[in-house]
């Protein structure tokens, strides 16, 4: 017979033993619910390194690759584990660095200890050989330009030769409180003064580019000021400079933004006005500290045409851009010397003025100036023809048509009004296009031309509106040397 009493004991003891444990699971919740929560566990952010994409490596070519780790302050361990996928082709330690096995590809791979989170990778192209680079040469994309504290500058690193076979480079300033360089050659100003931009291989070949970059102090322009341009423009004359006035006069002249009011008739630059087609465009500069606006109006002359040394002899650089097809020539102050052959044929002497574009219209010239003049000092006698073409057409005169000048220069012209004034020569707006210009300067007498100054000068081709206004304009230049 079982003692009650000690079923009842033993009763006693599990309810106690439940209670128990109840009051421990209280307990344990009652500690949760008071106690701070346990610190999360501190990782690696990123691991970055500072290298190509692909790493090219030769054979028992070592490469120790440069890695920056982000993370939090008070993370001790920050241990990096090392990996190649092929061993065979390219080894790596756990220092970084990776050693050339045999030619192939495998990828070197950087993680945390832990074994998860941050990773970085490069695939190594192991090759039998690396040519190096022999030299690096850092070019400046604003070169001649003054560069200022505010000023971004995206360097060019150019290398030799140019099989080369590793690229990247790491780049650097010296003095990095003048500008700072990124991994790719973006140079930021921050304050007036001299930097060293340089730039290294990772070939082991010891070469390294440098640029000396000077940075002045950005002063922003406070008023400007525009002399007002009256003088027509033709689109020849190539680039005119206004007359500007900065306040103050040290100021930095980028702070002051320009615009055309019709590009399609010129375009402006820092003060610097391009025609490019015919009408009026208001030229306005604006002061981007102030606001303050100044501004003048140009004006493109239809069909005015301009060769001498305001476009220092030279065609619009447009596509069609046009020059002197004379190997025997020279620019001299304010002239074109042409020098004829060593030896003259027959007694007599040659060399022509011809000027051709290659392509489309050399110009277009307009019914309001049909008159072609050239300011020369072609010697007289010879058996000379003007001529201008079209698509192979001439139109020709005898260079009879001459004027001399007071200064013992001459003018010759051929006057094409008549043409000018028929519908069949001109478009529906009064131009027609030229692509070859040329006076054919012929069979002049040996006796004409001293031996020892065989040449002749041409000083400017112009288009006028009638042959009275090219003789006054060209006696009011002589007048105003005087």
């Amino acid at each position: 017979m079982k003692n009650n009493n000690s079923i009842y004991k033993k009763l006693q003891g599990v309810s106690v033993g439940i209670m128990t444990a109840c009051l421990a699971l209280t307990a344990c919740d009652k500690e949760k619910e008071f106690t701070p929560a346990m610190h999360e566990a501190k990782l690696i952010n990123s691991i970055t390194f500072d290298v190509s994409p692909t790493l090219p490596l030769a054979i028992d070519m070592d490469s120790t690759i440069v890695y920056k780790i982000e993370a939090p302050d008070e993370l001790e361990d920050r241990t990096i584990l090392w990996r190649s996928t092929d061993e065979a082709v390219a080894r790596v330690s756990q220092d970084g660095t990776i050693t050339g096995v045999a030619e192939g590809t495998a990828v070197i791979s950087a993680t945390p200890t832990i074994g998860f989170g941050a990773e970085a990778t490069v695939t190594v192209n192991v090759v039998s050989q690396i040519i190096k680079a022999e030299s690096v040469t850092l070019v400046n994309p604003r070169e001649g330009e003054v560069i200022y504290e505010t000023d971004r500058l995206q360097f060019e690193a150019q290398l030799s030769p140019t099989d080369h076979t590793y690229s990247y480079l790491t780049w650097g300033s010296s003095d990095e409180s003048v500008a700072t360089v990124s991994k790719d050659g973006l140079a930021t100003c921050l304050k007036a003064g001299t930097t060293t931009i340089t730039a290294y291989t990772h070939d082991h070949s010891g070469v390294v580019g440098s640029y000396e970059l000077t940075v002045v102090e950005y002063i922003p322009v406070e008023n400007v000021e525009i002399s007002p341009y009256t003088d027509p423009v033709c689109i020849s004359m190539g680039k005119i400079n206004l007359d500007v006035t900065y306040t103050p006069a040290n100021a930095t002249l980028g702070s002051v933004t320009w615009t055309s009011s019709n590009e399609s008739v010129a375009t402006v630059d820092l003060g610097v006005v391009t025609p490019v087609g015919f009408g009026m465009t208001e030229i306005t500069a604006t002061c981007m500290e102030t606001g303050v606006t100044a501004s003048t109006v140009i004006t493109v002359v239809n069909g005015w045409w301009i060769w001498s040394p305001e476009n220092s002899f030279c065609g619009p650089q447009t596509q069609n851009s046009w020059n002197l097809s004379i190997l025997n020539s020279e620019m001299g102050d304010g002239y074109c010397r042409i020098y004829f052959p060593a030896t003259a044929s027959g007694k007599k002497w040659r060399q022509d003025i011809k000027i051709q574009c290659s392509n489309s219209a050399m110009f277009r010239a307009h019914r309001d100036y049909p008159v072609f003049v050239v300011k020369n000092t072609i010697p007289k006698g010879g058996d000379n023809t003007w001529d201008v073409r079209d698509s192979g057409n001439p139109h020709s005169k005898d260079t009879s048509n001459s004027y001399d000048l007071s200064d013992g220069t001459r003018l010759i012209y051929m006057d094409l009004t008549e043409k000018f004034a028929s519908s069949t020569f001109v478009d529906a707006e009064g131009f027609h296009d030229f692509n070859l210009f040329q006076i054919k300067v012929a069979d002049i007498p040996y006796a004409n031309v001293d031996p020892n100054a065989a040449w002749y000068d041409v000083y400017w081709i112009r288009t006028f509106k009638t042959v009275a206004e090219a003789i006054s304009f060209a006696e009011a230049e002589i007048v105003a040397r005087k």
